[in-house]
């Protein structure tokens, strides 16, 4: 559903759907669940309790910024994001990322093939 105010399917849309529903809250986890996707390493448990600050489009990227981290994604050409409850059934039965958040809502992303594309950095923020 590429119209749903709940899902989008480019950058700026993805970026506007987070910092309408996201911001603000806690993250309790964030899992990648392709090895080729995450294109640093970091223990991602350092990630938990860190509240989502703000989304926003760099070029063609998704940056979300937390209290001490940033994550760089790149949809490429076919991914999306979805907001939706955790227990809910509209999370994509394969996804390539998920943000949790303690509110009991999460971001799924997710593409169509199983060749998973969508490709996450994550950063300390400098300080």
């Amino acid at each position: 559903m590429p119209g749903s105010p709940n899902k989008a399917t480019d950058v700026a849309t993805a970026a506007k759907l987070i910092s309408d529903h996201a911001v603000g809250a806690t993250l309790s986890s964030f899992r990648v669940f392709g090895i080729n996707s995450l294109k640093t390493y970091l223990d991602l448990d350092v990630l938990k309790d860190q509240v989502l600050e703000s989304a926003e489009t760099v070029e063609s990227i998704l940056r979300l910024k937390f209290t001490r981290h940033s994550i760089d994604i790149d949809l490429q050409r076919t991914g999306s994001v979805a907001w939706h409850a955790i227990d809910s059934d509209s999370a994509s039965k394969n996804p390539t990322g998920r943000f949790t958040f303690s509110n009991g809502f999460a971001l799924t992303l997710a593409e169509p093939a199983k060749t998973k594309r969508i490709a996450f950095w994550v950063r300390e923020l400098s300080t």
